[in-house]
């Protein structure tokens, strides 16, 4: 260990190696985000991956450490990276600028040693349960209103975000355009006091699951200095839970455009994308077949599926670009 991080060696449980060689996917950049990934930079990670689509606003200003006036209009992603590198440069970052579905692919979710949500959304957050549960992968999610918050860690297997919803709660469609035009009834927020306590709180769990510490599954701050500690139970009822069989997934590298994804393909078979291409559809075919798979917001990790002409259910996937482990 380096005098840098020197002040940690005498922390019980404390694994400075395991966080070096550690790769952590952070989903939203915003007021947890900001605190979640700089308390793990600062702590050290090996390597971070931030994703998030939006654009920093001046209301950020008030609830972000990372960002400053002259980032105004710049992604969040982008100067949130810049930031990390200027206080952990041991510290890889690479910034995502896309929705999680089109910027972090399934072999991501599946590879990272933690994925971690700080998104505002509950459609976002529904979303990546299902596709982390859809590889194996657990989830470090978070929330908070306007006095408090909680912090949940979804283990593989275990219960997960929708567990306990009810079909309408998990149909809901809240999804804000971005930080300077939210959804009226989500505009409340909280202070940057609540976030950075909220975001602390998620930083310290992801910390203790990095190292295989126990860690409470679910902890509610209602206000401050009131915590509270819940038990999470599997919904047996949760569509979320559907997973990929790995032995169907087959890898076929570093592909660049629609072509060449239709040549591992048989004549009758047809690959689908999980979010909407530009025309509207899921259908990879449709598109032009010299389109750039990055264009079409595929993730470069992705893992698509691959179903006979006629049938909805996927018989083998295929996993993009190459295994980073």
């Amino acid at each position: 260990m380096t005098e840098r991080f020197s002040r940690h060696d005498g922390i019980p449980g404390w694994g400075h190696e395991r966080l070096r060689s550690a790769t952590v996917v952070i989903i939203g950049v915003g007021a947890l985000g900001n605190e979640v990934a700089r308390i793990l930079a600062m702590a050290g990670a090996g390597r971070l991956r931030i994703c998030d689509p939006d654009m920093v606003a001046e209301s950020n200003l008030s609830r972000t450490i990372l960002f400053r006036a002259k980032d105004i209009g710049r992604y969040k992603a982008d100067a949130a990276a810049d930031a990390l590198r200027d206080l952990s440069p041991g510290t890889e970052v690479e910034p995502i600028v896309a929705p999680h579905v089109n910027g972090i692919g399934l072999a991501a979710l599946r590879d990272a040693d933690l994925v971690i949500s700080c998104l505002d959304s509950v459609a976002a957050r529904i979303s990546l349960a299902a596709r982390c549960n859809a590889v194996g992968g657990g989830l470090l999610d978070a929330g908070t209103h306007p006095w408090g918050g909680q912090v949940c860690y979804y283990g593989p297997g275990g219960a997960c975000f929708g567990c306990g919803m009810s079909e309408q709660q998990r149909a809901v469609q809240d999804d804000p355009w971005s930080c300077a035009a939210p959804i009226p009834d989500t505009a409340h927020g909280a202070s940057s006091a609540i976030a950075a306590l909220v975001g602390a709180w998620q930083a310290t769990s992801a910390l203790r699951i990095l190292f295989g510490l126990p860690t409470a599954q679910a902890s509610r701050i209602e206000s401050v200095g009131a915590v509270h500690q819940a038990e999470l139970r599997r919904d047996t009822a949760c569509p979320l839970h559907e997973s990929l069989d790995a032995t169907q997934i087959e890898q076929i590298g570093a592909v660049a455009t629609v072509q060449d994804v239709l040549d591992y393909m048989a004549a009758d078979e047809e690959a689908f994308t999980w979010a909407s291409l530009p025309d509207g559809g899921q259908l990879l075919r449709t598109a032009s077949s010299c389109a750039s798979l990055t264009d079409l917001g595929i993730a470069r990790d992705e893992i698509l599926p691959v179903a006979r002409r006629g049938t909805l259910r996927a018989d083998r996937y295929f996993e993009l670009g190459e295994r980073s482990r």
